[in-house]
């Protein structure tokens, strides 16, 4: 199951406890007022299209306003990320209760990233050495009277793996995604870049099963390669010998491998990847239900319906019916 919520500030907080002790990926976007909440949506669809490419991890994320609520402890803080979500026009240069909450946040979170000028944050922090940032044009004087140096780019990935920052809330998703490369490696990256606009996407057909996979291991040549023969043998499929052999390796090799990379089977895969196409055909094309079951590999279309309902738990003309209805 995947889990991401926006909230205001911490409400259903015992909600979100349980889930962290699942799932350890929070995503906290500190905003410097209400009015920031709506842009923060950003982030949560940026983390959503990362939970449907990865299967054992999931994000949460969560808005709140600073300081209006408790910082917290060493515990609360654990895993989580902390984002503070400033923009191009005001400068963050908190006093009193609330510098002392900012402080708190910045030292507990083990992983922090700064967002336009949220990027003045970084003079709280303790030493008189000066700090390389990402620093958007509006506030490079200001931040430079602070000590912080400006990287010259539009965003600055911290060396200690801390203190991150961008200089818009647009580059701030490319940053992002480089700390998705860290996390899930740089497959899953580059799938993440293409599936949320961020590059150009590629000219073959992407497969959330495929890219899930390839994650699971670790970017293995073998599975990457026996991957991309299955999905180019979608309509008529290869038996696993002739799979072996397009491969470069015997039978009972690539089943050991595979199995041991990715953690599943190749023949389920195969149907898997089979199943997910009919899907995508029902959702995308007006094709005959007879001809989605030949554009992949089916026998018939009562083999393909069966198959479907077996994996999906309900029928192509459910799954096509929910699309004319706006369901999916």
């Amino acid at each position: 199951m995947k889990h991401y919520v926006i909230q205001n500030c911490h409400a259903g907080a015992a909600q979100i406890a349980n889930v962290a002790k699942e799932r350890p990926n929070h995503i906290e976007v500190i905003l410097r007022c209400q009015e920031d909440r709506a842009s923060a949506e950003l982030v949560v669809e940026f983390f959503h299209a990362l939970n449907t490419l990865i299967a054992k991890k999931a994000y949460v994320v969560t808005a709140r306003v600073v300081a209006t609520d408790k910082v917290g402890g060493p515990l609360d803080w654990a895993g989580r990320t902390a984002v503070f979500w400033g923009d191009l026009e005001s400068a963050w240069c908190p006093a009193g209760d609330q510098k002392l909450w900012v402080s708190q946040v910045m030292n507990l979170s083990p992983r922090v990233i700064l967002v336009g000028g949220a990027v003045m944050l970084l003079a709280q922090m303790a030493g008189s050495e000066p700090r390389a940032a990402a620093v958007h044009a509006t506030f490079e004087a200001a931040a430079f009277e602070q000590g912080i140096v400006s990287c010259g780019a539009s965003t600055c990935l911290a060396t200690d793996g801390r203190l991150h920052s961008a200089n818009t809330r647009i580059s701030a998703l490319g940053l992002l995604s480089e700390l998705v490369s860290d996390d899930h490696g740089q497959h899953i990256a580059d799938a993440l870049r293409r599936y949320v606009g961020l590059s150009e996407p590629g000219k073959k057909t992407e497969s959330q099963i495929a890219n899930r996979l390839i994650g699971e291991a670790k970017g293995d040549e073998v599975v990457i390669h026996t991957l991309a023969i299955m999905m180019t043998h979608i309509e008529d499929p290869l038996s696993i010998s002739e799979l072996a052999a397009k491969v470069g390796t015997s039978v009972r090799q690539l089943q050991r491998r595979y199995l041991s990379k990715t953690n599943a089977k190749l023949l389920d895969t195969y149907k898997e990847l089979r199943l997910e196409r009919v899907g995508i055909l029902l959702k995308y094309t007006d094709m005959p239900f007879a001809e989605v079951a030949a554009a992949t590999g089916f026998s018939s279309r009562s083999a393909m319906s069966r198959s479907f309902f077996k994996h999906c738990k309900s029928t192509p003309e459910e799954s096509r019916k929910r699309r004319y209805l706006g369901c999916e």
